[in-house]
């Protein structure tokens, strides 16, 4: 009885470990999609999470974005394991790219 409690407690504890870095490292990407959600539409935008999902390292955050005498858009914000980030509307339309996913060129 008292290995299946200590296993437990140990399970419990690795566990809060792990989403307590998770959190950190939502907050982090929360914060950068903010900034480029008020970049594009100003600094008067009103911004509330709605949910996160992760997929291969990558986090994708909704976002319910209100610019100041708008309507209500849901935006997503994706920002890859590098730290790039881009904005999308509910249709995956792109809005905005980081600098890094810009850079395209055709001349070769």
């Amino acid at each position: 009885m008292k290995k299946l409690i200590a296993t437990t407690l140990g399970v419990v504890l690795a566990a809060g470990a792990v989403s307590a870095f998770a959190g950190s490292q939502d907050r982090e990407n929360l914060a950068q999609c903010k900034a480029d959600v008020k970049a594009f539409y100003g600094d008067d935008t009103r911004i509330r999470l709605r949910s996160i999902k992760h997929s291969s390292g990558d986090a994708h955050m909704r976002l319910m974005v209100t610019p100041k005498g708008g309507d209500n858009t849901l935006v997503v914000c994706s920002v890859t394991r590098d730290g790039a980030s881009s904005l999308a509307d509910r249709d995956g339309v792109a809005l905005a790219a980081s600098a890094q996913e810009q850079k395209v060129s055709f001349a070769d």
